[in-house]
């Protein structure tokens, strides 16, 4: 169901990008906004719905190389730590 949905805060990168790679690809949806919930530490994920196939998301700190195209940069909660992030999409 496209919407904003909550998110783990004391997530990985990794299992961030892997739980928001998995929610598109279980409701055939798109991430739009990633943010912090600022009423507890957890991560707030905006989707829309998406009818085409994409490719998995892969996070990354705020300036690190990283493959694929950036499609946001943020602020979201990794491992409990506000962090500025940076969401690519890879290639398919």
């Amino acid at each position: 169901m496209a919407g904003t949905i909550p998110v783990d805060g004391n997530l990985t990168m990794e299992d961030l990008a892997a739980t928001l790679t998995r929610e598109e690809q279980l409701a055939f949806e798109q991430l739009t906004a990633l943010t912090v919930d600022p009423s507890q530490p957890r991560n707030l994920a905006t989707f829309i719905a998406q009818d085409e196939q994409l490719g998995m998301l892969a996070i990354c700190a705020t300036g690190a190389a990283a493959q694929g195209a950036k499609i946001l940069s943020t602020t979201a909660y990794v491992k409990q730590t506000q962090t500025k992030i940076d969401v690519y999409r890879l290639p398919l």
